[in-house]
């Protein structure tokens, strides 16, 4: 599937490779995954030592949002 998938724009990967490790590392509950939050965020910047920029910021959450859209649309349960 992922070999299917089209390239990244240029000045993105950085940004994926981002996402993925907060992915990895975001919670879930009986309803399924959470959101990545500004407090989950902010604890990762400063884990890591570094202050993303605003517009970075965003498109991690925008890409979150997708994310958790494709889930609940792919997700068992969405007939419900």
């Amino acid at each position: 599937m992922l070999a299917d998938a089209p390239s990244l724009p240029g000045g993105c990967a950085q940004l994926w490779r981002d996402f993925g490790e907060l992915h990895a590392s975001r919670s879930w509950n009986m309803g399924g995954p959470s959101r990545i939050t500004f407090s989950d965020l902010n604890a990762w910047q400063q884990v890591r030592g570094i202050r993303l920029k605003d517009w970075e910021l965003g498109c991690i959450r925008k890409i979150d949002e997708l994310w958790l859209s494709e889930y609940v649309e792919r997700a068992p349960f969405s007939d419900v």
